[in-house]
């Protein structure tokens, strides 16, 4: 699917993923990001991982930049930064069901 150029939409709901040891440092990571939405939660696997998900608007031409602060923030707590996506439904972008709880862990 062709991704929307920053003239069609501007800006977009945005998240970040990222991976902690334990839960503690994941929340201590949301903290910082008080401006994001945030969840943590285990992940699927059996390695005892948990996930730090952030999302908010953001400028399609700001991404590089959000990518940046995002991940120094995560790197500074201790956390793996697995970078971020926007999510789509029928060619528009909408908030992540990860984020929203409108798909969860099964």
């Amino acid at each position: 699917m062709e991704q929307p150029s920053s003239g069609t939409f501007g800006v977009i709901p945005y998240t970040h993923w990222s991976y902690w040891p334990d839960e503690a440092s994941a929340r201590r990571c949301a903290e910082e990001l008080a401006d994001y939405v945030t969840r943590v939660r285990e992940t699927k696997d059996d390695d005892e991982e948990w996930l730090l998900l952030a999302g908010r608007d953001v400028a399609i031409d700001l991404l590089v930049e959000r990518h940046a602060e995002v991940e120094a923030i995560v790197t500074r707590h201790g956390g793996y930064y697995d970078f971020g996506e926007a999510t789509y439904l029928a060619g528009k972008p909408v908030a992540d069901p990860m984020l929203t709880g409108e798909w969860g862990p099964g």
